[in-house]
């Protein structure tokens, strides 16, 4: 108890000409910046990942069965009977296709995909199901053909034999929704209609689509026969991941010197506050004290002052980061980074595995300047005390 007594106190005095108590309070602050920023970092790149992967999961499904060849799967496939049959996998089958996409004089290729299901990337609990004249637009591809809602559009389809003019057909349909997911990918590429206008615009039969979307209510492995292979959204879109994953660590390492720097200050610190603490260290250790119990009482002050400075930290990065996800201060362009601002997450796991860090490596911060007792001559201290 003396112990955690004499390191508060330290850190605390009251004195205004103590320098013990500024270099503490200094220290302080030093970490709790450097936690601020790691924090931060670490919410970037958690909420950049959560976003993205959200956004890739509601556009892209669990996952997608197809043929190896791209060619059109049919249900009644004895290859794929016991996989239909499995109550565990919940399926939909989609037909995707490229054609051409008009409104008045605007021109653009597109992508179209026909689901039973919209994805959910709007809030609007009225796309559950698209009707058989209505197409969802993207913002992008919205914007270049200048079409909003409500308007009427052409598509131009050609079989899938002969890409001649004459085989080429022509279907309308109403917009009946906009989305924008951020993913100019999606936004400006594709455009969805419902399953049997698909099979209708690129002549396919009743039982005939490009594939399925499959959803894993038991995250049960899927293991289908060739010629056919099942890929997941993330496995799509891998080399997305390992970018982030590449540029995660240099971000770490950077913000994460910020508090090393702290961690030097604490070493400073507390090197001038056993300097100032001469006089009161000897007579401590002519009273009998031995160097051990000394020694702790300064590692108990550095533990405190980098626990106090990590929650400091914390407390700034929870703020910051509410503020950031409440009123969407900091805006990005979205044709870059996937998203129109910086998004935020904040992990209790991360922020626990960084308080602890910062307390183990301010206990060690505070240990080393100690091994100088050892050389501390009593009686010349004690001659000018």
């Amino acid at each position: 108890m003396l112990k955690i007594r004499l390191a508060i106190r330290f850190i605390f005095n009251q004195k205004k000409s103590s320098y013990s108590s500024y270099a503490s309070w200094l220290t302080i602050i030093g970490i709790s910046i450097g936690v601020t920023a790691l924090m931060l970092t670490t919410g970037i790149i958690g909420g950049f990942k959560e976003v993205v992967s959200d956004k890739l999961s509601k556009i892209e499904g669990p996952g997608r069965l197809k043929h190896f060849l791209n060619k059109p799967i049919f249900l009644d496939d004895v290859l794929l009977k016991p996989f239909l049959e499995n109550s565990s996998y919940k399926i939909n089958p989609y037909v995707r296709g490229a054609c051409m996409i008009r409104k008045g004089k605007n021109l653009d290729g597109v992508i179209i995909e026909g689901i039973s299901q919209y994805p959910n990337l709007t809030n609007s609990k009225a796309l559950n199901y698209i009707k058989n004249n209505q197409i969802v637009l993207g913002e992008s591809l919205a914007s270049s053909l200048r079409a909003k809602i409500g308007d009427k559009i052409f598509l131009q389809s050609y079989s899938k034999s002969d890409l001649s003019l004459s085989s080429s057909k022509i279907h309308s349909f109403e917009v009946s929704n906009i989305f924008y997911s951020g993913l100019q990918e999606y936004d400006k590429n594709i455009a969805y209609i419902s399953l049997k206008k698909a099979q209708s615009l690129f002549s396919f039969d009743v039982n005939e689509f490009t594939g399925l979307i499959i959803e894993n209510h038991q995250n049960l492995s899927i293991d289908v026969p060739y010629p056919f292979y099942f890929e997941t959204w993330k496995e799509r879109h891998a080399l997305l991941f390992e970018w982030m994953l590449i540029q995660q660590w240099p971000a770490y390492i950077m913000f994460g010197l910020i508090t090393f720097v702290g961690l030097i200050n604490l070493f400073a610190a507390i090197t001038m506050i056993i300097i100032e603490k001469n006089g009161p260290i000897t007579i401590l250790l002519s009273q009998g004290m031995d160097i051990v119990s000394l020694r702790s009482v300064f590692m108990l002050q550095g533990g405190i002052i980098g626990i106090l400075g990590a929650l400091i930290g914390g407390m700034m990065s929870i703020v910051l980061i509410s503020i950031q996800v409440k009123f969407s201060l900091f805006k990005i362009p979205s044709e870059i980074y996937f998203m129109d601002e910086i998004p935020f997450s904040f992990e209790v796991g991360q922020y626990l595995i960084i308080l602890i860090l910062v307390s183990i490596l301010s206990i060690i911060a505070s240990w080393l300047p100690t091994r100088s007792f050892k050389n501390l001559s009593l009686a010349q201290i004690l001659r000018y005390e």
